[in-house]
């Protein structure tokens, strides 16, 4: 009799558990994904968010493909191509109520045609969508967070067609300034140039990235990315402006190099400058 009550209660322990387990992981829906990525891009996904009473947010430029399934606190990517698997984690994301708007990194193992997209919440898969993938990036710069800019203040561009970022993490690079030159004696024009300089030296030998492109008055500045997020508007990224600027307005256009060439020049967008 007490084996039979001791089978009886772990039939119902599992039971439990299962049911649990359904009502954390569940489908959810994708709502929105790029018209068309190509391989090694970054990519917009907006899908309902599967825990709307939690408010999440990451930064993130790059991300590295995932071995395979994985435990996660948010949905994972599933890409099928040609017979193919690969597992991606979300890049950046931010919650908004009901739903949440991310980055993703387009595996580099894709090809031109069509690749099928789940969204992995716990275990459970989406119902698959259909993402176009071709073989030129188009990137789009669509403004600025803010009403202007200012000489070494933070320009925060948004838009779409963006692709990883492998060097925005500047302290090392500082650190070695620092052993080398003093830098945090500089003026901060001068600390500007000189990381700029030296981001410059190596940031060209590097296979993808992005740079803001300043123009103003016949002269032109490289900026590099200091930060990767998205919001609402698409996804952003976030450079220090130059030092130089002067009072009047300016055009920026963000460049993307990808396989170790510029591959997409986005539209000019003019701005003020304070």
């Amino acid at each position: 009799m007490m084996k039979r009550y001791l089978i009886a209660w772990t039939v119902i322990l599992l039971v439990t558990l299962t049911l649990i387990e359904t009502a954390h992981a569940r489908r959810i829906k994708i709502y929105r994904l790029p018209k068309e990525v190509v391989a090694g891009q970054l990519g917009l996904i907006i899908f309902e968010n599967p825990s709307p009473e939690l408010v999440r947010s990451q930064s993130k430029c790059t991300v590295e493909k995932l071995l395979g399934w994985s435990k996660s606190d948010m949905p994972i990517l599933r890409f099928e191509q040609n017979g193919k698997q690969v597992w991606m984690p979300l890049c950046s994301y931010q919650t908004i109520g009901d739903s949440c708007i991310a980055t993703f990194v387009a595996p580099s193992t894709l090809v031109a045609g069509s690749v099928t997209v789940f969204l992995i919440n716990g275990s459970d898969p989406s119902v698959p969508s259909q993402l176009k993938v071709g073989t030129k990036l188009q990137s789009e710069l669509n403004g600025i967070v803010g009403a202007s800019v200012a000489p070494l203040g933070v320009v925060r561009v948004i838009g779409d067609g963006f692709v990883p970022e492998v060097f925005s993490d500047h302290k090392k690079l500082k650190d070695e300034l620092e052993g080398n030159i003093a830098l945090s004696k500089m003026s901060n024009a001068d600390q500007w140039g000189a990381l700029n300089h030296r981001i410059m030296k190596d940031w060209d030998k590097l296979p993808v990235g992005d740079y803001l492109l300043v123009e103003q008055a016949g002269k032109s500045w490289r900026c590099f990315v200091d930060e990767c997020g998205v919001e609402a508007k698409g996804m952003t990224l976030s450079f220090v402006a130059p030092p130089d600027l002067q009072p009047g307005t300016a055009t920026l256009k963000v460049v993307c190099m990808l396989g170790g060439t510029e591959a997409a020049r986005s539209q000019a967008v003019t701005v003020s400058v304070q």
